[in-house]
């Protein structure tokens, strides 16, 4: 009988045993299936942090370059509204510029020249200030970008295909043609 009441203590302790290592089992598989999905979580999880970065990139960027058009956009309007303003002021240079050189031709140095020239000079100077320059023309080679050739003359004071006379100026604002020359052109 003690050998039977051994055997089933043994028992006993076996099936406990064996419950409880099912039990460990069972726990460890869940838990075993528990970190699986976690990892799952987790690398979705950086998965959409990485396409948040990535669309947060794209925006600071679309955003730079907005910020860098309007910008250009603003100072190209203060450009124009001033080019505007400094192609109808053309007309007066030219017409200043005649003045003066009529009046030196009449030989007649005036107070009124004087003062004349003093106002050119002070336009021209104000207007160079924002960014006008006279495009050399007369002895320079013809350059379809900043001439507009009126007729071909015969002369020796230069070579063939360069620029023999001007007959109205020509203007750049800020390297960019305002207003081509018109200008007599050597055979």
């Amino acid at each position: 009988m003690t050998d039977i009441k051994i055997t089933e203590k043994n028992t006993r302790k076996a099936e406990k045993k064996s419950v409880s290592k099912t039990k460990e089992n069972k726990e460890i598989k869940e838990l075993k299936s528990k970190i699986e999905s976690l990892e799952k979580e987790v690398e979705t999880l950086k998965n959409e942090a990485a396409s948040y970065k990535e669309q947060l990139l794209r925006k600071a960027a679309e955003f730079d370059n907005y910020k860098r058009r309007t910008e250009r956009e603003f100072l190209d309007n203060i450009q124009n509204a001033s080019q505007e303003l400094i192609l109808e002021l053309l007309p007066v240079l030219d017409d200043l510029e005649r003045s003066i050189a009529h009046a030196r031709e009449e030989q007649a140095d005036t107070p009124m020249l004087q003062g004349v020239e003093l106002v050119y000079k002070n336009l021209m100077a104000l207007l160079e200030k924002r960014g006008l320059k006279a495009i050399p023309s007369v002895g320079e080679e013809f350059d379809p970008d900043k001439h507009n050739a009126l007729m071909q003359v015969e002369t020796d004071k230069v070579d063939s295909g360069y620029v023999a006379d001007e007959h109205v100026k020509g203007y750049m604002l800020n390297d960019k043609v305002l207003r081509h020359a018109q200008v007599l052109v050597a055979k």
